[in-house]
């Protein structure tokens, strides 16, 4: 660039960062969500974005209490009954704190995820997502500019509920081994999965630790009745005495398999699902599983983003939540 011109090159946030002496991030949210930052830091962020040129026009005023009164939940499937107990319970606890929520469905697509949050951010206060296929550093990033909660799911540097799995899955597995059980097939969920990997590997460690029974893993073509049904194909190619499934859908889809060619259950082989969902006590036989309240892990989901909205000073301060929900073995007639 020669003397006296002057550059035409954009001005970046990366610029603006250097500028006002602060992180890309912090720059980041004083635009999307004013009220994340403090007066002081939005105030020399902003002037600074005006002496530079960035986004001239759109800078915002500073704004410490502006909400919009509309979270954004993002279900990994809507047909999948467990999210859908989720997501009343986080209606049910938004609509008690005067919000409005907006449901995504991604279909099992991070693409999907990625491409509507970029879509929401400037009209919602806040996202939760319940199973999230999305990768660890893009929900990070997304933290970094609006409050976010992951449910069923743990991601470092983001707020969490998950169920006690690793407590249920013991249970199940005293219980099948006092059964005389001897080995254990583990129907996986998706490889995206975060669940499916703590489930597998609460059922390992337990399994190695007590010495009494081995386990093993079969991937599951898909997270329901149909391919529990395609599970079944391929588990008698190398048959267990018990089947633990990732959700209670496959474990009622390789049931109805396995009865339709011949099998009794539990006498041939015992199955436990997970989950809980409203019908697993009235297919025949009656599903044993491991019960999770998901209504109350969208309530507690739910609240802890709302505290976020609407007090974000208190929590920038402190280390991301990490709620816990108790689980229980329901024992009935399938193993």
């Amino acid at each position: 660039m020669g003397v006296g011109e002057e550059s035409t090159a954009p001005v970046t946030i990366s610029d603006v960062a250097r500028a006002a002496d602060v992180a890309p991030s912090t720059v980041s949210r004083a635009f999307s969500r004013p009220g994340r930052v403090s007066v002081k830091t939005s105030e020399r962020i902003f002037q600074a974005a005006r002496k530079l040129g960035y986004r001239q026009d759109e800078v915002p005023r500073v704004s410490t209490s502006r909400t919009y009164h509309l979270v954004a939940v993002c279900v990994a499937d809507v047909m999948n009954p467990v999210f859908g107990a989720t997501v009343k319970g986080i209606f049910a606890g938004a609509r008690k704190r005067g919000y409005m929520v907006v449901l995504i469905d991604s279909n099992e697509s991070s693409e999907i995820e990625s491409e509507t949050t970029k879509r929401s951010l400037a009209t919602v206060d806040g996202f939760i997502f319940v199973g999230s296929r999305m990768s660890d550093a893009g929900l990070r990033h997304l933290a970094g500019i609006k409050p976010v909660m992951t449910v069923n799911r743990k991601v470092p540097g983001v707020s969490s509920v998950t169920p006690a799995s690793d407590e249920g899955l013991g249970d199940a597995l005293t219980h099948l081994v006092s059964e005389g059980r001897s080995t254990v097939t583990y129907l996986a969920g998706p490889t995206a999965s975060w669940q499916s990997g703590v489930r597998w590997r609460s059922l390992l460690e337990r399994a190695r630790r007590d010495g009494k029974v081995t386990v093993h893993q079969l991937a599951c073509p898909t997270p329901t009745i149909r391919g529990g049904i395609e599970a079944f194909d391929m588990w008698r190619a190398h048959p267990t005495s018990a089947v633990i499934a990732y959700n209670d859908l496959i474990a009622i889809g390789f049931m109805r398999r396995a009865m339709a060619c011949g099998l009794r259950i539990p006498n041939d082989v015992a199955v436990i699902g997970f989950d809980d969902i409203p019908f697993s006590a009235l297919v025949s036989p009656a599903l044993s599983t491991v019960r999770v309240n998901q209504f109350q892990m969208g309530v507690v989901a739910v609240n802890r983003l709302l505290d976020m909205v609407e007090k974000p000073s208190h929590h920038e301060r402190q280390a991301p939540s990490e709620d816990v929900v108790p689980v229980s073995f329901m024992v009935r007639e399938s193993g």
